[in-house]
């Protein structure tokens, strides 16, 4: 067995790097970046994907008499690498939320919310059951085994200290974030247009049956036609979040691309 303690100055930079990266994405991808993991887990984790790759890397033997501010820098960019990698299916997620908590909001569903696991806040309920099914349907199709495929796809295309932080990067930071908003009006928009269309009806019986309470009726028309949508939709829903994972893979390999320019 190697005695740890034989190691030069190098070869614990090198170490602490590899683990920064990977802290990198472990703090920010969704499920396993959750603050339902307990934070000893997490630092298991990390550890263990550090040790895995600190002896599959071919070694990189650091300099000892650079400047701080130079190891300083190095181990930046390799979390700056690592929380851009973690947050590309953490955009999905997001969108998610953001459809749900606009559907949640048009069917009367914006006083009721409830502690999103996944980030520790309040979101609405329909915004929380979207966010369930995106998390069950990610680990399903083994979306979870997407960190380690970044992990080792970024140190082929981008070795330590080779990362190029341009201002090129910020179109496709602008793009992904764009791509949240989108993707979340994609998923809710049809129960957007229908459950506005039930307002406009009710808004019409309203004229002409005076006697009708509104607020009464209103409410449970709304939600009931809300639920009754998200059940007739929900083969269609999953397969469209499906087809957003599905996008991760490209994505990422993209990301990496533009890093290592």
């Amino acid at each position: 067995m190697t005695n740890i303690l034989n190691f030069s100055p190098g070869t614990y930079f090198f170490f602490f790097v590899i683990l920064v990266r990977i802290s990198g994405i472990f703090i920010t991808a969704p499920i396993i970046g959750s603050s339902n993991v307990p934070q000893t887990v997490r630092l298991y984790m990390i550890a263990l994907c550090s040790l895995i790759f600190f002896n599959v890397l071919p070694p990189v033997n650091f300099a000892t008499n650079l400047p701080a501010i130079s190891y300083i820098l190095i181990g930046i960019k390799e979390l700056v690498i690592g929380l851009l990698l973690g947050s590309i299916p953490r955009v999905i997620f997001a969108a998610v939320d953001f459809a749900g908590t606009i559907i949640g909001f048009q069917m009367g569903f914006s006083i009721a919310n409830v502690v999103d696991p996944q980030t520790d806040t309040q979101v609405s309920i329909i915004a929380s059951f979207e966010i369930v099914l995106a998390t069950l349907i990610f680990l399903a199709i083994d979306g979870h085994h997407i960190f380690l495929e970044a992990i080792s796809t970024s140190y082929e295309q981008i070795p330590i200290n080779g990362v190029n932080l341009g201002a090129n990067k910020i179109d496709f930071i602008l793009r992904i974030t764009a791509d949240l908003f989108i993707l979340g009006l994609k998923l809710s928009a049809p129960y957007i247009v229908a459950l506005l269309l039930a307002n406009v009806i009710m808004g019409f019986m309203a004229r002409s049956i005076p006697q009708m309470n509104v607020f009464v009726v209103g409410f449970p028309f709304t939600i009931g036609l809300g639920l009754l949508l998200l059940a007739l939709g929900m083969p269609y829903l999953g397969q469209a979040i499906i087809s957003m994972f599905g996008r991760i893979d490209d994505q990422v390999i993209e990301l990496i691309q533009l890093l290592s320019r």
